[in-house]
């Protein structure tokens, strides 16, 4: 099972990426979940599903801990406080906490902070952490986990990616998202993420890649870019996912090279 963690500053297009790819890797046959951590949580809509049919591990966090095993207070979880937990086990909070699309792409939601003043979502975050974990250990079907990372560090901070198999840096060719392109890998690269690519969204010139190459200091190889295409914003104004809005859009073209990349 490949794990990929995508992240970038808010805004820059993660969204439509992660759906697209998941898209693409399931009609070459392979099995596709997706774990929304962004509490804005609009990944599932893209994807066709509306927020009535989730149930979000943020707003069970107790059954879900008792399910997995964990003993003592929240946030043990993130220190391994765990009892044996067989296969029946992940196999429930996978039926239980995620919907299969139309489009045959499995997706969980971790969900967001229900008040204000409930504090941070770290124990959230962690109970994620430990279902991949979970999946590793006793879920052999699965070929691929991507993880959504909310806009910000806090996920790659607690160490939710670590010795993942790639890190999709996705930016556009601004100064704001280029310094939290370059933050990101810096934190990737701390914890063991095997690969980084640079995903350069909406790409309307050369000169767009050329700005990201100098800003970053990168090998061009490891940089995709994506065409800029106004049918993403129609698409996301009915709702539908790029692939089947528009399956001849360039950058469907684009994302089909991260895809191979990511196979190959």
């Amino acid at each position: 099972m490949k794990k990929i963690i995508v992240t970038g500053k808010g805004g820059v297009g993660k969204t439509t990426v992660i759906a697209a790819l998941a898209k693409l890797l399931v009609n070459d046959g392979h099995r596709v979940l997706i774990i929304d951590t962004d509490p804005s949580m609009n990944l599932a809509m893209t994807l066709g599903v509306p927020y009535s049919m989730l149930t979000t591990l943020a707003d069970n966090k107790q059954s879900v801990r008792e399910t997995l095993g964990v003993d003592g207070h929240e946030g043990d979880e993130a220190a391994g406080h765990t009892h044996k937990v067989d296969d029946s086990g992940i196999a429930s909070i996978i039926s239980t906490y995620t919907v299969l699309t139309g489009d045959k792409i499995r997706v969980m939601v971790m969900g967001t902070i229900p008040y204000g003043g409930a504090g941070c979502i770290c124990s959230s975050i962690a109970l994620v952490k430990l279902i991949i974990q979970k999946i590793e250990d006793h879920i052999p079907y699965l070929d691929y986990v991507i993880v959504d990372s909310q806009a910000g560090s806090e996920v790659l901070g607690r160490g939710l990616a670590a010795d993942y198999d790639y890190n999709l840096v996705v930016t556009e060719a601004t100064p704001k998202a280029m310094d939290v392109a370059r933050h990101m890998m810096k934190l990737a690269k701390d914890i063991n993420v095997k690969r980084q690519f640079i995903i350069v969204n909406k790409v309307e010139s050369a000169k767009d890649v050329s700005a990201i190459v100098k800003h970053l200091s990168l090998d061009i190889s490891d940089i995709f870019p994506v065409s800029y295409d106004h049918m993403v914003i129609e698409a996301d104004k009915q709702g539908r996912m790029l692939n089947n809005f528009c399956p001849d859009s360039p950058v469907l073209r684009d994302i089909r090279l991260i895809k191979d990349a990511i196979e190959g």
